[in-house]
């Protein structure tokens, strides 16, 4: 494109993508290694000085120096999470005081908008095929600082535009992780049209080009079409199988569309990051010759894009994703708004289904769910999935700065205050067998109110040390309680169901602390589809208590059995 102004153009060849993210599993993570690091060519020609005039009467006229540069930069695919980042791309911003606002356009500056919106109009409103190029006018200019590597001689290195580097990748960043829909992106260059001014300090960007080298997987712009009507179909399939049009049920009818249409995609771990690029978009929901397959960035952006086509705020976020307290690897779930607070999502680890009475149900061990939830192995999802913000991995460099995730996990049951559903707490008793604990009895009437409750897809127990309750109540989104579910069903029969919840690995320390515990029953109302809550009575005792109440009746017994004489060791070793 012909200079508007006679003056030099900068040319930075950036290829980036803002689409990758690492691929884990429940069962493990797998990290793919990420190309080998190019480090930028320092590559400065210069030709004859030029005379600016001035523009806007920002840019006093005086002579300019011209000047070509090129980088050579690595791919960024699957780099937009820790661990996977280049390194040498001088992609250095960092936005700590910055807070979400509806996107992460909202934590750009006014010049990183600007690419921002350069973006959007160009692959969301426009939907351009990568091989068309994006021209973004700035006016007014965008001043960068300029250190001459070598004064004397006003020679510049790649060093010294790296204002410039930051502004395009920050706006890169934030564009792709709020707009996954233009799924088809990958690697780009950037063209920019700029003036340095002799002996000043900064030098002034006019414009910018954006040329896209290749899609982000082979024949991903063909594909336009056919996404365009699977997600037309996925919207359709939600509403109608929502049980009401609450955000809510909105929510969950989209959670459960992703889970039964998608699978993980192993392939793409150890495969070419070009043949299985399309595993880190939302295409194979939607593309019926991707077959649904993807991984978790697929899953997480699936999500935010059905979210946005019902108006409800959904958040890409990436970090760690832990299986162990020392095993895991980058993962990327979602943050989505309901009642004006930010509750996690991940479809990934909720994919998949658990039995009860040999029926498959769905699990929303991750639907909804505040930091202080507990989800697995005792964690909570904030212990669990670490976010971070960073899109590369030095911390010092542009992080995503969050919504604020709520403490506790979304609650839209109606509780019964005056219930039909009979639950109700047997009591607590001591598990001697290894691990030690304290266990809490729960038992439901199979009578007339349980038919009437209909479905009835959870049950189980909650349980909380008395000092960390405090004076709050005691239910299913209480901060830092242990939720039970119930799988295992301890006795049966046509008048009841009783089932146990059990606290282990007490610490001595412990022993003489209360602790509360209480069962819960969740049921469908199957005239309104409504979800109810009943609650049973609250239990409090101590592992000492009931461990001196167990000892107190089997220590009486006459000619104990050697079943018997082994608990009464057991009780005697707890109670020393």
């Amino acid at each position: 494109m012909k200079n508007r102004f006679g003056k030099g153009v900068i040319r930075a060849a950036l290829l980036a993508v803002m689409a990758g993210v690492a691929a884990v599993t429940v069962l493990s993570f797998v990290m793919v290694d990420a190309a080998c690091d190019v480090s930028p060519s320092d590559i400065v020609s210069q030709s004859d000085h030029t005379v600016r005039s001035a523009d806007n009467g920002s840019v006093p006229s005086k002579e300019v120096k011209n000047l070509t540069a090129t980088w050579d930069v690595p791919d960024f695919l699957l780099s937009s999470m820790p661990g996977r980042a280049k390194k040498g791309t001088g992609f250095k911003k960092y936005i700590a005081s910055a807070s979400y606002n509806g996107s992460y356009r909202s934590e750009l500056d006014a010049n990183e908008q600007k690419i921002y919106d350069g973006l959007y109009q160009a692959f969301v409103t426009e939907k351009k095929d990568y091989t068309e190029v994006v021209h973004i006018v700035f006016d007014p200019t965008i001043p960068f600082l300029v250190n001459y590597s070598d004064p004397e001689t006003d020679t510049l290195s790649n060093d010294d535009l790296d204002d410039v580097y930051d502004t395009v990748l920050c706006a890169a960043a934030a564009f792709f992780y709020d707009c996954p829909e233009a799924f088809w992106v990958r690697e780009f260059s950037i063209r920019v049209d700029a003036a340095l001014p002799i002996g000043d300090e900064y030098g002034y960007v006019d414009w910018i080009e954006i040329f896209y080298n290749r899609p982000a997987y082979p024949n991903a712009y063909g594909d336009l079409s056919a996404y365009q009507t699977g997600l037309a179909s996925a919207v359709n399939s939600i509403r109608q199988s929502r049980v009401n049009e609450t955000d809510f049920e909105t929510v969950k009818a989209i959670h459960n569309y992703i889970i039964y249409n998608a699978s993980y995609n192993y392939d793409a771990l150890t495969g070419s990051s070009y043949t299985y690029g399309y595993a880190y978009s939302a295409a194979p929901l939607f593309v019926s010759r991707l077959n649904g397959r993807f991984v978790c960035e697929g899953y997480s952006k699936a999500m935010k894009i059905l979210c946005n086509e019902f108006g409800i705020n959904c958040a890409l976020v990436s970090g760690m994703g832990m299986t162990s307290d020392t095993s895991g690897g980058p993962h990327m779930w979602c943050y989505v708004q309901l009642g004006g607070k930010w509750y996690a999502a991940d479809t990934t680890w909720d994919d998949g289904y658990y039995y009860q009475d040999g029926t498959p149900c769905l699990k929303y061990d991750y639907f909804l769910v505040g930091s202080g939830t507990y989800v697995k192995n005792g964690k909570t999802f904030s212990q669990n999935h670490i976010s971070d913000g960073q899109v590369m991995s030095d911390p010092t460099k542009f992080s995503l700065v969050y919504p604020p995730l709520s403490l506790t996990m979304y609650n839209h049951y109606i509780v019964d205050t005056d219930p039909f559903v009979t639950i109700r707490t047997l009591g607590a008793s001591i598990r001697v067998s290894d691990p030690y604990g304290i266990r809490y009895g729960i038992q439901i009437m199979c009578d007339e109110g349980l038919i009437r409750a209909g479905t009835v897809p959870e049950f189980g127990t909650l349980i909380i040390p008395s000092t960390t309750l405090g004076n709050n109540d005691l239910t299913i989104d209480t901060p830092n309680v242990l939720k039970i579910k119930a799988d295992n069903i301890y006795s049966q029969d046509d008048e009841q169901v009783t089932y146990t919840g059990v606290l282990i690995n007490i610490p001595n320390s412990f022993f003489k602390t209360n602790i509360k515990g209480r069962g819960y029953l969740i049921y469908i109302d199957k005239d309104t589809g409504e979800e109810h809550i009943v609650y049973s009575e609250i239990a409090e005792r101590s592992f000492y208590g009931v461990a001196q109440s167990a000892y107190d009746v089997y220590s009486k017994i006459q000619n104990p059995t050697d079943a018997q004489k082994e608990v009464i060791k057991k009780l005697e070793e707890i109670l020393a």
